[in-house]
């Protein structure tokens, strides 16, 4: 009688490896998701306070893969505020063949203490794929566009001598991205893309260190330059900001 249950047993756990390996596999999502949050408060002879989030959603499908980014930046200085700043960014891309693509990019940027107080671009273009290998990505962007610009007048005093016009010109875009893990737990990337037109030019560059803690949660430390090649006067030429956040992949 023992013996019979053992056989039984045996077959029970063979039928059930089999089931198991039978079993159809479910596919990836098309879908991916982060949060980041960050908060920083320092007090003492200088009191300052900052909070920034970022939600960025990633779509890929066969030949499209779709991207929205959106941020929001507040830091206030000793009770009263001194940077507000949202960010909403949204591109399609659309493969031709194996390494180059077409795309479609909106971006839409509110500062309320910067140059300018509206800077949307809508651009179109090709993208190609330099590298891709199994530890290192590189992309590069190329073409043309429409930028409306608005100058940030609230932030200058009545005697500056600036020019008050909106923007609206033609433009081109160029943007390069690169993605490289030296390791399963680390992640450097950067951004560079540099737009140009009629009245000004800008560069902006981004670098980004990502540190997993486990397989949903990252620290991750990123720095952002911007330098533009005309402002109204009264206001920086550059503009730089620097988060320590948590990284959620949802």
């Amino acid at each position: 009688m023992a013996r019979y249950l053992m056989v039984l047993l045996l077959l029970a756990n063979t039928a059930a490896y089999a089931d198991d390996e039978d079993a159809p596999t479910k596919p990836p999502s098309p879908w991916t998701s982060e949060l980041e949050l960050g908060y920083q408060s320092l007090g003492g002879n200088s009191d300052s306070e900052s909070l920034n989030t970022r939600v960025g959603l990633t779509y890929v499908k066969k030949q499209l893969r779709q991207t929205v980014e959106a941020k929001y930046l507040l830091a206030e200085k000793d009770g009263e505020e001194d940077k507000r700043k949202g960010q909403l960014e949204l591109q399609s891309d659309l493969k031709v063949n194996e390494k180059t693509y077409v795309l479609g990019n909106a971006n839409y940027v509110d500062d309320k203490y910067g140059p300018y107080f509206t800077d949307f671009t809508l651009s179109t273009g090709l993208g190609y794929q330099l590298l891709r290998l199994e530890t290192f990505q590189m992309e590069v962007e190329l073409g043309p566009g429409y930028r409306h610009q608005e100058p940030n007048i609230d932030e200058i005093d009545d005697d500056d001598i600036i020019v008050q016009e909106t923007v609206d010109e033609l433009i081109l875009r160029a943007n390069t991205k690169f993605t490289w893990k030296p390791s399963k737990n680390v992640e450097l990337s950067g951004r560079v893309t540099g737009i140009a037109g009629n009245s000004n030019s800008t560069l902006e560059a981004q670098i980004n260190l990502t540190s997993a803690v486990t397989e949903n949660i990252a620290i991750k430390i990123s720095n952002t330059q911007k330098l533009n090649s005309w402002v109204p006067e009264g206001l920086k030429k550059r503009d730089s900001t620097m988060t320590i956040n948590l990284l959620f992949k949802i």
